[in-house]
């Protein structure tokens, strides 16, 4: 299993100027890189503005290996679907197949009552038997929201159960099912070999009384954005191996399915982001069963 960096970590600093912060993030030792495009209704590559052209030079100059992206709306609700738009989204998947990636993943969805699940789902296998057809693998990426309860299932029950394995894979992130009270290690013997890649970021000691989200919503009412971010505070983030999650049995657990990937994604932290990549970085090469070349 090797380690990566999704760059939503980064992501003040990629404002400012996203090539120097890539070069950052290389020095910082992470060259397999997710990039997190939530402007894709107007930009269908890496969110900034950069044609194929000029990332194709850029990830070759920095030895960058594009292992796949996050790529989302502006808002939740956009005007423009782009999941339903299969001509758009051909847009995004050939720049991501012209960077050489693995993976194209949705970041994060709410579904409204079962029969929107449904939909959604019959718009998930469509793209990712489009991917599929392009050499790409389709993810969703779980928060804890899809752990809470709809007409006696998980939501993530149910995403699997009606998405065809052979095109939808999993983005597992080993926080989010935390917050959900879900164990990350039971995750990845459920799923297997679905999974195609872990995200990774730990919660602090001094925050543990407001770890488990359903104490502020009801596992059993169907949770919307605004119900998701009231669960959220910058302090409940620390980086990886400073907090309480057992990520050495995360990385076991995932090199049994040979899960290639597992990638920081640093939500907030209380240093600057370069800074704390750094401290990831540190406390990942103290741990076993990690590739590094």
């Amino acid at each position: 299993m090797r380690v990566g960096l999704q760059v939503y970590t980064v992501r003040k600093h990629l404002k400012e100027d996203p090539r120097k912060t890539l070069e950052q993030v290389v020095n910082s030792g992470y060259k397999y890189i997710e990039f997190a495009n939530h402007n894709a209704e107007k930009d269908t590559g890496i969110g900034f503005g950069y044609s194929l052209e000029e990332m194709q030079k850029i990830v070759k100059d920095l030895g960058i290996t594009v292992v796949g992206a996050h790529v989302m709306t502006t808002q939740q609700q956009a005007e423009h679907d782009i999941y339903s738009d299969l001509d758009y989204f051909k847009k995004i998947v050939d720049f991501y197949v012209g960077l050489g990636a693995k993976f194209i993943s949705n970041p994060q969805e709410f579904f409204p009552d079962l029969d929107t699940l449904k939909r959604r789902c019959e718009v998930y296998n469509k793209l990712g038997e489009l991917c599929k057809e392009n050499g790409l693998r389709y993810l969703y990426h779980n928060h804890w929201n899809e752990y809470q309860l709809m007409e006696g299932e998980t939501i993530f029950d149910h995403l699997m159960a009606n998405t065809d394995p052979e095109y939808i894979g999993i983005e597992l992130d080993a926080y989010w099912a935390f917050r959900g009270l879900i164990n990350p290690v039971e995750m990845i013997h459920q799923y297997g070999n679905r999974i195609g890649v872990l995200h990774e970021k730990d919660f602090p000691l001094d925050m543990v009384d407001e770890l488990n989200s359903w104490k502020v919503v009801d596992r059993t009412k169907l949770v919307d954005h605004a119900a998701f971010a009231s669960t959220i505070k910058p302090s409940h983030f620390t980086e990886v191996g400073n907090g309480i999650i057992k990520i050495q049995d995360v990385i076991d657990a995932g090199n049994e399915y040979n899960i290639p990937y597992i990638l920081v994604e640093q939500d907030h932290s209380r240093l600057d982001e370069i800074d704390s990549i750094n401290v990831s970085m540190t406390n990942f090469k103290k741990m076993r069963g990690l590739e590094w070349d």
